[in-house]
């Protein structure tokens, strides 16, 4: 799966530990900035509430970012300070650009006009066209990292498990959800795109991006907490499309409660095949 893809966008190598904590922080700061309005910019929800879709889940699903920052800021410590030098040098070129890509998503979407009723198709389309690249680049590269884990076999640690193989499978999940709405985002604004923004095409976006999610947990296996990450992100963002509380259609509810139901069983059944490895 991914083979090469996930690595063809500017990478960086060696990178040192003073680079990953910096970047990590740089990242903390950009979210806190962009979480809490600071400086007069608008925050996400005010800017995510402005632009809805059939496939946005409910706004408490987002707070998975919260688990995302913290275990990465722990895997952070863990790797900067030298204590598991092989994952370090798997997962820390993907995670710093990961980060950059998420950074960009959050300058360029943070400036959509709002409300969007008084702006041109164009001028969304110049916040909202680069947002989708940032945010399905970002999805590519932290994927990249998982497949790293599978294909380099750090040795078995319940703490580099937690704090830098799960995060990264369930960082990389979450950014294919985020890419989905991304994408149904700019068909919006796009007039021959636009069939494929409407409830139906929502229903099957969610199924679509479940096999996908499936496929790739299955291929993260030998990475067995890569899996259960990936697997729960997209479990996570199906149970918040089908929750009450989302301005999600029937059909699009319907299809993503089934969905939750796949994207555990493949977890699940990932795992027993990484058991079954070791």
């Amino acid at each position: 799966l991914c083979p090469g893809y996930c690595n063809s966008f500017p990478t960086m190598t060696d990178v040192s530990p003073t680079v990953l904590a910096a970047s990590y922080a740089g990242l903390v700061a950009v979210n806190v900035v962009y979480g809490r309005g600071l400086f007069g910019v608008r925050t996400n929800a005010d800017v995510s509430a402005a632009y809805p879709t059939d496939v946005t889940p409910s706004g408490a699903t987002f707070a998975i970012w919260g688990p995302i920052f913290l275990l990465e800021g722990a895997g952070t410590a863990v790797l900067a300070s030298g204590g598991d030098a092989s994952r370090m040098a798997l997962v820390a070129g993907p995670w710093v650009t990961t980060w950059l890509g998420e950074c960009l998503w959050q300058a360029v979407f943070g400036v959509l006009p709002v409300p969007q009723g008084g702006a041109t198709a164009g001028r969304k389309l110049a916040s909202l066209a680069p947002a989708a690249l940032f945010v399905g680049a970002a999805h590519v590269k932290m994927l990249g990292g998982a497949l790293a884990l599978v294909g380099g076999a750090p040795a078995y640690g319940l703490v580099g498990a937690a704090v830098v193989d799960f995060p990264t499978g369930l960082n990389a999940g979450w950014l294919a959800a985020a890419s989905g709405i991304a994408f149904t985002l700019v068909a919006q604004q796009v007039p021959p795109l636009q069939p494929l923004a409407t409830p139906e095409a929502g229903a099957v976006l969610v199924g679509a991006l479940t096999a996908y999610g499936a496929a790739v947990t299955l291929s993260l296996a030998g990475c067995p907490a890569a899996a259960l990450g990936y697997a729960a992100a997209t479990a996570w963002a199906c149970r918040g499309i089908a929750s009450e509380s989302a301005k999600t259609p029937p059909i699009v509810k319907t299809t993503a409660a089934r969905c939750a139901l796949v994207a555990v069983a493949a977890g699940a059944f990932a795992l027993a095949v990484g058991a079954l490895k070791r």
